[in-house]
């Protein structure tokens, strides 16, 4: 499945999302749009932000991987490690 797909699956229910409080709407209408490379932009600006306030840490970033991988096919999991590993410099 997509990003795109899930995030308008979600939409649906409009779910809070819990780091934030925005409802996976406003987050359909902020990300849903945007191409891979303006996701990843934005994602490695948000790692930043929260790097910089204490809020993300490198063992969360392999939590997250470790939860997330039995949801993906190899290619997607292979493509996840190596963003981690950049978020992790």
């Amino acid at each position: 499945m997509r990003i795109n797909d899930y995030i308008k699956k979600r939409a649906a229910g409009s779910q809070p999302a819990p780091e934030n409080g925005q409802n996976t709407q406003e987050m359909l209408d902020k990300y849903g749009k945007m191409n891979e490379e303006q996701l990843m932009q934005e994602m490695f600006k948000n790692a930043a932000i929260s790097r910089a306030n204490g809020t993300l840490n490198d063992e969360m970033l392999d939590n997250f991987y470790s939860n997330a991988k039995a949801f993906l096919t190899p290619e997607q999991a292979e493509r996840m490690r190596e963003l981690i590993r950049e978020l992790k410099k």
